[in-house]
């Protein structure tokens, strides 16, 4: 079980058991549109299946979450993220791997940096806290890729930390493919300060039950952040995700373009907000989703959402979600296509714009081999 003995022999301890005093005090949340009672594992393990690649490059700092916990305090503050407090606690309570990525000022990475966090009979139980700063002025890319190498049952509570400071440019790449016995919990937060541009690629492709939340926070004048969200929902899965950007400079740009496919009995909740604070005049904001329904058994929710406190901004929301387009559909087969091909075609090229943000090929062509099978 999940308990105080764990932690005390755990590195920060304190840290850890300021945090399990709040996590004792909550109850498992329930998600009633997915129908799904989150369960926590029997028992605490560490995690042994973690690997980076590409950490020996100048300008750029790779540590072990618990030897930087001095590094990263200073990153600290009141801006709300992760799914909710039971995870955020869980997290910061029993967290038994995680990265600090730290890109020097004016530096600009030449190889990106890949964190692979593999699921196999061993490593089964992963609580993971991230953390990437970009500098002033500089650049750089980044992959997380949670893969299962066996059909294990696992147990995933993540937090990803980003900052971008001002006139930085980075990419953020997060790929999950767990196997369908998998339960995957992530909360993410992002923080763009002035003239910085920050881009977040997603592809959420596997785990029973799958749940994420991400917060940017524009924080400067000419902030600006792209997130592209791509999901698969197929057999019986359930998946909920959320995406919101709140604009605090002025001048700002946040841009959500949801991807997405739904088959056989899954569900799929997809929420994109955005929130214009005081002060954000002149910010342009924009969600979207678009949602591929195969099959008539499937529930699928979009459920976009426009706040404003400040008058002179763009807000744009939309929602496409539907069968496979009829007319692409014959034009591909009018060109010698079969209809299950040309649906493919059809479905991996809505995932293009997130497949293309992948430097490694090894790692796309993986991913398009899934797409293949699996649609």
């Amino acid at each position: 079980m999940f308990n105080e003995d764990n932690i005390k022999e755990l590195d920060n301890y304190q840290f850890r058991i300021d945090n399990f005093r709040k996590y004792s005090a909550l109850s498992a949340p329930k998600w009633k549109r997915i129908a799904h009672n989150v369960e926590v594992p029997e028992d605490y393990k560490k995690f042994g299946g973690v690997s980076v690649r590409n950490t020996e490059q100048d300008g750029l700092t790779v540590k072990d979450i618990n030897e930087a916990f001095q590094d990263i305090e200073k990153y600290n503050n009141d801006n709300e993220y992760g799914l909710n407090e039971f995870f955020n606690s869980q997290m910061f309570s029993f967290y038994n791997s995680g990265k600090f990525i730290h890109i020097n000022e004016r530096k600009k990475l030449e190889d990106t940096v890949c964190i692979n966090y593999n699921f196999n009979k061993e490593n089964n139980l992963l609580i993971d806290y991230n953390v990437i700063v970009a500098e002033d002025f500089s650049e750089g890319t980044v992959i997380i890729n949670y893969n299962s190498e066996d059909d294990t049952e696992a147990y995933h509570n993540g937090m990803i930390k980003i900052i971008a400071k001002p006139n930085s440019k980075l990419k953020i790449i997060k790929i999950q493919n767990l196997n369908l016995n998998s339960y995957n919990f992530e909360g993410s937060k992002a923080e763009i300060f002035g003239n910085a541009d920050a881009a977040i690629y997603s592809m959420e492709m596997g785990a029973k039950v799958n749940a994420v939340s991400n917060k940017s926070y524009l924080e400067e004048n000419g902030a600006k952040i792209e997130i592209w969200p791509g999901y698969l929902a197929d057999k019986d899965r359930k998946v909920d995700l959320e995406y919101s950007v709140i604009f605090r400079g002025r001048d700002t740009s946040g841009i959500i373009e949801g991807r997405g496919a739904v088959k056989d009995t899954a569900r799929k909740v997809f929420r994109g907000n955005l929130y214009f604070k005081k002060g954000a005049a002149h910010s342009v904001g924009r969600e979207g989703e678009f949602a591929i329904l195969l099959d008539k058994g499937v529930r699928s929710d979009s459920i976009p959402g426009l706040f404003c406190d400040e008058d002179d901004v763009i807000g744009e929301h939309s929602a496409s979600i539907g069968k496979v387009d009829e007319a692409k559909l014959f034009y591909l087969m009018s060109r010698g296509l079969s209809e299950n091909n040309a649906k493919k075609l059809i479905i991996e090229s809505s995932f293009k714009p997130i497949l293309n943000s992948i430097d490694d090929t090894d790692m796309k062509n993986k991913l398009l081999e899934e797409l293949e099978k699996r649609i």
